[in-house]
């Protein structure tokens, strides 16, 4: 009695069982060339009897595509934006006949090296990338890349030539100060995360990413237009750890003229904000206003609702990902800067300092 083979059953197996050649079991398998209709339901039946199952990947890269392509994102998943965005970009690929590799960065530009290699090793017809890094950014040239297009979200890098798809985050920021203004608001808190920095610090970094710069361009701008009766503002620039934003928020707080209402960079500033304003009993949108970029079902579900800017993430995730794939298909493609425009969506969060002067805990 012979023994069988270890493993799994291979082309040869089945060839060698169905009594044709490698390339005969191949072609009936596979399904081209040309082929006796009754052989090929003979292999076939073969093959599943004796639970063989072709190698894809090899397949695809005979084709010279794999039909996947990798996203390079940041690790919090938590984030409403990034969270949705990777849903986003998965559902898009998977529409167009492709699957998704993630890797995480979480910020870090070393992790975003690696994740990018690793990727192309493993043959990804292309990259989705959120960079991690405004400066350096050496590891998306063409040599490094080897000829694997990319495609930028939520974030653009100066002096490289790639597509990116953002959102206009400065007219965003813009509108949520003008809306504070206009309910009487005039000290006002930014809170704002900044990658690369330890502890915090009131003074602006250098270097920051762009969608934090212009959030942070489009709040300053609008405070600078603001009445100037009464006007005061607390800008902290933190690391994104639950410890320092919690204590970032308590320093605005505890100041003699607090601000009357705190603006956030993202849903983890502002979740600081909800459990400080929580374990000192105030009342958000009475003894504090918020807002914050990125809506989600929680911010939307807190009662009061919390004001937003909103981002478009599925119809920024479908263009990146279309983009890109054109990009695979078509190599030579014109490299475009995607805007998209954000939506402030009000909500109780902001109290009406005009038609309740007493909710301002200075006045």
């Amino acid at each position: 009695m012979s023994a069988e083979k270890p493993g799994k059953p291979t082309i040869i197996d089945v060839a060698e069982k169905a009594g044709v050649s490698r390339a005969t079991a191949s072609r009936a398998i596979s399904n081209y060339g040309r082929i006796n209709a009754e052989t090929q339901e003979h292999v076939r039946r073969v093959a599943a009897e004796l639970g063989y199952r072709p190698n894809e990947l090899a397949r695809a890269m005979r084709r010279g595509k794999t039909k996947t392509i990798g996203l390079v994102i940041i690790a919090d998943f938590t984030n409403a934006f990034f969270d949705r965005a990777t849903k986003g970009v998965v559902d898009a690929a998977k529409e167009l006949g492709y699957q998704v590799l993630i890797a995480n960065t979480d910020e870090d530009i070393a992790a975003e090296r690696n994740a990018v290699t690793t990727l192309i090793e493993k043959q990804v017809d292309g990259l989705i990338v959120v960079p991690s890094n405004s400066v350096v950014h050496d590891h998306l040239s063409a040599e490094s890349l080897e000829g694997k297009p990319v495609v930028l979200i939520d974030r653009r890098l100066e002096g490289v030539r790639l597509t990116s798809v953002t959102t206009d985050d400065f007219s965003g920021a813009q509108a949520a100060v003008r809306h504070a203004v206009s309910l009487g608001h005039r000290r006002m808190g930014f809170l704002i995360a900044a990658a690369g920095i330890e502890g915090l610090t009131n003074e602006r970094p250098p270097m920051l990413l762009s969608s934090v710069d212009d959030r942070v361009n489009g709040f300053a701008n609008a405070y600078v237009d603001a009445p100037k009766p009464g006007k005061a503002a607390t800008w902290i620039y933190c690391q994104d750890l639950p410890s320092v934003t919690e204590r970032a928020v308590m320093s605005m707080l505890d100041q003699p003229k607090p601000p009357t209402i705190i603006f956030t960079s993202n849903n983890d500033m502002a979740l600081a904000v909800l459990k400080v304003v929580g374990n000192r009993q105030l009342q958000l949108g009475r003894d504090i206003s918020l807002v914050t970029f990125d809506d989600s079902q929680w911010l939307e579900a807190m009662s009061p609702g919390i004001t937003v800017v909103s981002r478009p993430v599925e119809e920024l995730s479908k263009i990146a990902v279309s983009k890109l794939i054109a990009e695979i298909n078509e190599p030579g493609q014109p490299k475009e800067k995607f805007s998209l425009p954000t939506e402030l969506i009000a909500r109780g969060s902001v109290a009406n300092l005009i038609l309740r002067p007493e909710a301002d805990p200075a006045a």
